[in-house]
């Protein structure tokens, strides 16, 4: 209620350009604040995404990694059962 008076008298001394002045100044630092607490937050945000960024990097080394010792463990299975299978046909032949 204080601050409706106070308005009034505003509006009555400093008519209403003056008011309007004032609003926009009002309005002007509370944006600027908003942007300086966005902006912080954008920060923060990139920070993270930087980090998870880097994580996801080492993971993906870590599968490559992963994926080329399955590739040659897989090479080294498939020789082994090719021996295994000439070894059994072999068996084979002198059984007949």
């Amino acid at each position: 209620m204080e601050a409706l008076t106070q308005i009034g008298q505003m509006l009555g001394t400093y008519g209403v350009s003056a008011v309007i002045v004032i609003i926009f100044l009002w309005d002007y630092v509370a944006n600027k604040k908003k942007n300086v607490e966005n902006q912080e937050t954008i920060k923060s945000t990139l920070e993270v995404v930087k980090e998870s960024t880097s994580t996801i990097s080492n993971c993906l080394v870590e599968m490559q990694q992963t994926n080329s010792n399955t590739a040659k463990s897989l090479e080294l299975l498939q020789k082994q059962m090719e021996s295994t299978d000439k070894k059994v046909d072999i068996l084979l032949e002198r059984g007949k």
